[in-house]
């Protein structure tokens, strides 16, 4: 679907933000961007730079190329995607969406030509290593700008930071390490992930054991939004490749 719908791919093929901007706008349901001036633009309010939307992906993995592409594919998969619709302003789909955005921001500071992966003609191809922090970091600098306004980001927040961790979690099902096991289950009942307590605030009995990573994964197993976060970035994109 993505190969039909995307914007054109070519490193040479750069797309003017007015189109750019349009194109991604048709896959938003909850918000939308605005073109601001001096390559800025905002999204809920948050603003950004423009730039940040031309990071060509040079490798195998991401054949669309263009983020932006990426971006789109992955707007286009949550729309293929039952999520329940809540009537508040934080609903699923609105997390999902502004998490789909904002995930990526990050791999045009953090794009580097990777010195062992290389195309058939012997060009290197490109890594970003780290983007899904860089980008937390741009979201949290995002909203600091909007003070009070921020509240209700935690769920945003904590999905950007953690969605490449997302592509391990069926391995780590298949290992039985998102199982939550009974001394947990009541202290994290009815919490969103994003909510839970940290792990040094857990009440761990005598004679259990389960570490900080441990924890870490059984709290990323739990959250119903990262997995469709993970299928959305897994769909998004033009490849023959898994990641």
């Amino acid at each position: 679907m993505l190969e039909k719908n995307c914007l054109p791919t070519g490193r040479i093929e750069r797309t003017e933000i007015e189109e750019v901007i349009g194109a991604i706008n048709k896959h938003l349901h909850t918000t939308e961007i605005v073109l601001l001036e001096n390559g800025k633009a905002s999204i809920d309010g948050l603003v950004f730079d423009t730039e940040t939307l031309y990071c060509f992906q040079n490798n195998e993995h991401h054949e669309e190329g263009w983020l932006y592409n990426h971006i789109i594919g992955m707007l286009q998969h949550l729309e293929d995607t039952p999520v329940i619709l809540m009537d508040n302003e934080w609903s699923k789909y609105h997390i999902l969406e502004m998490a789909i955005f904002w995930s990526d921001l990050g791999k045009l500071s953090t794009l580097k030509d990777s010195p062992k992966k290389t195309w058939p003609d012997g060009t290197p191809q490109s890594t970003a290593f780290g983007h899904d922090k860089a980008s937390a970091k741009m979201l949290e600098e995002a909203l600091e700008h909007l003070g009070d306004d921020s509240s209700g980001y935690d769920a945003i927040l904590w999905i950007v930071a953690e969605h490449m961790n997302a592509h391990q979690l069926s391995a780590m099902d298949e290992q039985g390490k998102t199982t939550i096991p009974d001394f947990l289950k009541p202290q994290v009942e009815g919490l969103d992930a994003w909510d839970w307590p940290e792990w040094s605030e857990l009440d761990i009995p005598h004679g259990e054991s389960m570490g900080k990573k441990a924890y870490a994964w059984i709290r990323r197993g739990a959250c119903e939004l990262l997995r469709i976060k993970q299928q959305c970035d897994e769909h998004g994109r033009i490849s023959k490749l898994n990641f």
